[in-house]
């Protein structure tokens, strides 16, 4: 069986065990037989390939995080604080929602050679930044490349590995994700605490080398079919290039973008009317998806009791809830507990690691029935990590921060992989690369929104001037009982969530 042969097998399921990762009868010998594969060849490359896009994400993100708060005192951006986050999300969304698109005109090398480039740019204004503003246009570059290079890794892993094997992609992530976050807060920290804030920005240059590197040694099969000279697509009938839908695409970013100016003003009247028009804006969006051209999501993302639908509306309220109290945490630890750069960092990261972690040992629960229970049970963990650290910060409790960040990653360790393989598998097959490059999006989405609420609770509770008293258990209480609010609505939307047998 050749690659294009295998890749279109795969897609149809035909040939392998099934995605749980041990099939029934033959499923165990097949399982072994892919998994021996999986650190070998071409799959190894496409694994080095994968691993380098989502290692040099969350890298970035951690690396830059214990960095911000010094950025912010130096550079007078306190007030402007959620606004390095909220437009790297818009960024983000902007190159998610295009990355098929691009992939498909220009190829997956060429795509990921400018997504590369465009990030190290804004990695480049960041650096030299005179002023606040020039970090956040620094980082909304990140974002849109960021946005590009996640999305197109994720939608190579359905054409390029048996179905046996995503759940084990998945928990390889897992683990690249969190070895390049755990690096992210030493390497960005010491960088920041040894030379400087800006210099922190410089550290993330090994993983765009790498990916480079895997961009020119792989090729790539996209939509059931084989990448051609030089990466670009060789689609069949079966498989058209992916759709560029301007108008969707636009009023999800301008719905982002609204409500990040929720946080502009104190006054209740200007945020209260930027809430309403931004959500206003993202359902015009939804609704008109596909009426005046093609459309950007697949069909049955927003039908009612749809479990693609579900699915992503659990990633986009997971992350939202994150975001909502993650924004801000960088700071609160660093002004509540004078904590250094790197102390700062690897606070943060405690959530990432714990994930991962228990990802690792989640990836090995093959009955299903246990699958959906932990799958399930994952937001609640998430509403209690939220308690504890808005009850940490009030207590001014060092320990009870740590303890809610590791029950927050938990949360996300038990439910995320099994949530983003539902949602793939519920896709029809012709749409499910689209359906995957739109996973990392929908996340991303909802990251945007949770740091436009950050914003808008820190500037209406008076963020700045309670830390200066040295008190923000009233902001914390806010933030954080916000998060527990959507992940309380992830919990009851899991119940319509499964797993194919």
């Amino acid at each position: 069986m050749d690659d294009r042969t295998e890749g279109a097998a795969a897609a149809r399921g035909e040939g392998h065990a099934t995605a749980s990762g041990i099939g029934p009868a033959e499923g165990g010998v097949a399982a072994t037989r892919s998994g021996a594969s999986l650190w070998g060849g071409r799959q190894g490359l496409m694994l080095g390939l994968i691993s380098s896009g989502i290692g040099l994400h969350a890298f970035n993100q951690f690396a830059i995080v214990a960095a911000m708060p010094l950025a912010a005192a130096e550079l007078g951006g306190r007030d402007w604080f959620s606004w390095v986050y909220s437009l790297y999300f818009i960024g983000s969304i902007a190159g998610g929602t295009t990355a098929a698109s691009l992939r498909d005109r220009l190829g997956v090398r060429l795509s990921l050679g400018l997504a590369s480039v465009l990030f190290a740019a804004g990695g480049l204004v960041a650096l030299f930044a005179p002023a606040f503003g020039f970090i956040i246009a620094g980082r909304l570059l990140q974002g849109i490349a960021d946005g590009l290079i996640v999305a197109i890794c994720y939608s190579l892993i359905p054409a390029n590995f048996p179905s046996a094997l995503i759940a084990r992609v998945f928990a390889v992530e897992a683990t690249v994700w969190a070895v390049t976050a755990l690096l992210g807060p030493l390497v960005g920290g010491l960088i920041a605490q040894g030379v400087s804030w800006r210099a922190s920005f410089l550290a993330v240059t090994p993983l765009i080398a790498a990916l480079a590197l895997f961009t020119v040694l792989t090729r790539p099969k996209v939509n059931d079919g084989s990448a051609g000279q030089g990466g670009a697509v060789n689609a069949g009938a079966d498989a058209p290039a992916a759709a560029f839908p301007p108008r969707t695409i636009a009023l999800c970013v301008a719905a982002a973008f609204v409500l990040a100016l929720s946080s502009a003003s104190s006054h209740a009247g200007w945020q209260a009317a930027t809430l309403a028009a931004g959500v206003a804006i993202l359902v015009i969006g939804i609704r008109l998806d596909g009426r005046f051209g093609v459309p950007l999501f697949p069909a049955g993302t927003f039908r009612r009791g749809s479990v693609l639908g579900r699915g992503f509306l659990i990633l986009f309220l997971m992350s939202a809830s994150h975001s909502a109290g993650s924004t801000y945490l960088a700071l609160l630890v660093r002004e509540v507990f004078g904590l250094g750069p790197a102390a700062v960092g690897y606070v943060v990261v405690t959530m990432a690691v714990t994930w991962s972690a228990v990802a690792m040992v989640a990836s090995r629960i093959n009955s299903l029935a246990r699958r959906h229970a932990v799958m399930r049970a994952g937001p609640l963990f998430q509403v209690s990590g939220f308690m504890a650290i808005a009850l940490a910060i009030s207590l001014q409790w060092l320990p009870l921060v740590i303890a809610g960040q590791m029950l927050i990653g938990t949360g996300f360790g038990l439910a995320w992989a099994n949530v983003n393989q539902a949602a793939m598998e519920a896709a029809r097959k012709t749409e499910r690369d689209r359906a995957s490059a739109l996973l990392p999006t929908m996340s991303t989405a909802g990251y945007a929104v949770g740091a436009a609420l950050s914003g808008t609770i820190a500037t209406a509770s008076g963020l700045a001037a309670s830390l200066g008293e040295g008190s923000a258990g009233d902001t914390a209480t806010w933030l954080y009982g916000t998060a527990a609010i959507g992940a309380l609505a992830s919990f009851f939307l899991g119940f319509g969530v499964r797993l194919r047998n």
